[in-house]
């Protein structure tokens, strides 16, 4: 299904002229109706190879075949026949691919109707996708009222609605709770085995790399490691001797060592390699070193459930409350219909604390966070932020306090398109008409990108980097100056969980740094640490409130 052969891909600065590889003469060899996973660290270059397989980015040097499509000789004619007969497509950010003003069923509608005329064979089976993917009760909700892990079902419900043989996801889980997680693998894997679909799926979301038929693993821009699935069971937490990898030679007759090996061996510059005349080959290490015991894969201990202790009865008592919420309830309407995002919510967060705000999708996470932003408006009740009665305030009086007062991540990172990242900086200051003297900000943002290890990103443009490269900046930005308030919806959706643990370590640090604080809405448990106030939604109400307690997964 899918063969790419030495794939180079060059972004270039036109005003700067510099050069930027980010696919590095990668091979990768798919075959029709599996399901592979791609996996590596932000910025190896995953995105770009699904772009570049979706005919949505250019190819510098190198092939690709998709099928019987040769990508590097088509013209643009033919790449909107390939993308309408071939592609379905389930972005990290599914606002990119769809009706943000129709319905749920109107988006799936829209996508089936584009290569059949059948309607009722269309409308069965799109309620069924619906079904599948547990958002049926969604049909008739317009997509910009959705939570985001609601609306990430809604794109791949499109994608499949497509009936494509190759879908590419990127980042499809990255939003979901662990329960929507395994609809979306149930689903893409019955689509495999039905209807000879391929699926391949970029995620960095160590739930979804269980049960696929292969992980390829990129770095750098190259391919560096493929596993099958039984390869993946045999040596998943393996830590004796021995071990056994698979890589693959590539168009240039090149391969590259694991670097688990190297890692083991301690490896740096020079290889020892010995063939024996049996045909067994043996890498060392050119000063006979012994391989250290490793894990193949490090199985990280999280948590599976979330134990709270209420709060102290003098939790609030002389205390500063900077944020509180009387009786606030959001009502969404849509072809009629009243949705209750929101009912009767009741809190109060104090000065210089950290809130994390959780709950399943579709709890009602990304509306409060919405209502707190004054990014939209209540149906009923009040919000006082810094003594400011901040419901009553207009558009453009909470837009104004929004820039003095607080430090805003989006699920999707919204950054000003076309301005590069360190650019993106400057906009609160020139807004609030403040001087400033550029050499100083620099500096100051230049403390911040590498807080974020986003530093090397800082002269390209949002749309040029990757969505996890997208959400440190985002981050960086949201906490320079020191904001009294920061708020940050899903901030570590789109990073792997090494850069994940970096990201929020950052964030600790910058609490206990400086007493901002910070409001965070995530699905994710495990970013809380021992002792931090946690405040649970279950449709749409509050659950739980309380400080946080360890319970690891041994004691239950």
């Amino acid at each position: 299904m899918i063969e790419c052969k030495d794939l180079i891909k060059i972004y270039q600065d036109e005003e700067t002229n510099i050069r930027i590889p980010a696919l590095r003469g990668c091979d990768l060899r798919v075959y029709s109706g599996e399901i592979i996973t791609i996996v590596g660290p932000s910025g190896s270059g995953k995105t770009t190879l699904v772009n570049t397989l979706s005919g949505m980015e250019s190819i510098s040097s190198g092939s690709v075949r998709v099928s019987n499509y040769l990508l590097e000789n088509m013209s643009e004619i033919e790449f909107n026949e390939y993308r309408l007969k071939m592609i379905g497509i389930v972005d990290q950010f599914p606002e990119r691919t769809l009706f943000l003003d129709g319905t749920v069923l109107d988006n799936l509608n829209f996508t089936s109707r584009l290569i059949t005329k059948d309607r009722k064979q269309y409308l069965d089976n799109n309620k069924m996708i619906l079904e599948r993917l547990g958002i049926l009760h969604l049909e008739d909700r317009q997509v910009r009222h959705l939570s985001g892990g609601e609306m990430i079902r809604t794109a791949i419900a499109s994608a499949l609605a497509k009936n494509c043989p190759l879908l590419l996801c990127d980042e499809p889980t990255g939003q979901l709770d662990s329960v929507n997680t395994e609809r979306v693998k149930s689903l893409l894997k019955q689509i495999t085995r039905d209807h000879n679909v391929t699926v391949v799926v970029v995620t960095h979301d160590p739930r979804f790399q269980e049960g696929v038929d292969k992980t390829c693993e990129i770095l750098d821009g190259r391919v560096s490691t493929i596993l099958d699935v039984e390869e993946q069971l045999a040596y998943s937490g393996k830590t004796s001797f021995p071990i056994k990898f698979k890589s693959q030679l590539d168009s240039s007759s090149s391969i590259r060592v694991p670097d688990l090996v190297l890692k083991s061996l301690k490896i740096d510059k020079d290889i020892v390699f010995e063939l024996s005349e049996d045909g067994e080959v043996k890498l060392t290490h050119p000063l006979g070193v012994t391989p250290e015991q490793i894990v193949l894969e490090e199985i990280e201990e999280r948590r599976k459930i979330l134990t709270m202790d209420p709060l102290p009865k003098k939790y609030f008592t002389k205390k500063e409350i900077v944020v509180e919420l009387k009786n606030i309830s959001k009502i969404y309407t849509s072809n009629g219909t009243e949705v209750h995002a929101l009912s009767d919510i009741n809190l109060k967060v104090k000065k210089g604390e950290i809130v994390f705000i959780l709950g399943p999708s579709g709890s009602g996470k990304t509306t409060l966070v919405k209502l707190i932003t004054g990014l939209e408006g209540s149906t009923d009740g009040e919000i006082k932020i810094i003594k400011e009665f901040f419901s009553n305030l207009t558009d453009s009086e909470k837009a104004d306090f929004r820039r003095n007062q607080m430090g805003l991540v989006s699920q999707q990172g919204n950054l000003h398109p076309f301005l590069t990242i360190d650019e993106n900086f400057y906009l609160k200051d020139i807004f609030s008409g403040k001087r400033f003297r550029a050499r100083t900000l620099d500096d100051k943002v230049t403390e911040q990108l590498k807080r974020f290890d986003i530093l090397h990103r800082m002269e390209a443009f949002p749309l040029e980097i990757s969505g996890g490269e997208l959400q440190r900046a985002s981050l960086a930005i949201a906490n320079n100056d020191f904001p009294p308030i920061v708020i940050l919806d899903e901030p570590t959706a789109n990073l792997d969980s090494e850069l994940a643990g970096q990201a929020m370590n950052q964030i600790y640090e910058l609490h206990k740094k400086t007493g901002i604080t910070f409001l965070i809405a995530t699905h994710d448990i495990n970013l809380i640490q021992d002792g931090i106030r946690a405040i649970e939604l279950v449709d749409g109400k509050i659950n739980r409130d309380g400080l946080v307690v360890t319970k690891s997964n041994n004691e239950k």
